[in-house]
């Protein structure tokens, strides 16, 4: 797939539940059931949100609710299709949309037009067992 998708991130904490089930494993139930093309939940180290209560992994006590996003990447109109349930599940939470590329399997180089006139992001995930060129791509 190489196409022109939309990226939907959802920040909450570990603890929340949604209808007493962890909401990130709420949220990554939707992503597959919708057969959304990406996902992922990303543990933050330390994070703090509306309340500024800042929760960190270095203090035990405060470890018990650390930031988590799920993103997930698909087309615009798959994205659209689990959005309002995203919201239902995430209420309090941040929840971001974003233009995206997702691009895998066997790419072409990819080509960043010098006056886009915007910032570029580039982010790559490489799932446990990905090698680039023989050579494991994380660690």
């Amino acid at each position: 797939m190489d196409a022109d998708c939309i990226k939907l991130t959802s920040y909450f904490g570990e603890r929340r539940r949604t209808n007493g089930t962890p909401t990130g494993d709420a949220l990554l139930d939707l992503n597959l059931r919708h057969q959304i093309a990406a996902s992922i939940i990303l543990r933050g180290i330390q994070g703090f949100g509306l309340k500024r209560r800042l929760r960190t992994d270095s203090s035990l006590s405060l470890s018990e609710d650390l930031p988590l996003t799920l993103i997930g990447v698909d087309t615009r109109q798959a994205i659209e299709a689990v959005l309002d349930e995203t919201l239902q599940l995430n209420p309090s939470g941040l929840v971001t949309l974003e233009r995206a590329r997702l691009l895998s399997e066997e790419i072409d180089p990819v080509g960043i037009v010098e006056n886009a006139g915007e910032a570029t992001k580039v982010t790559v995930f490489f799932g446990r067992h990905d090698g680039v060129y023989m050579v494991p791509a994380t660690g």
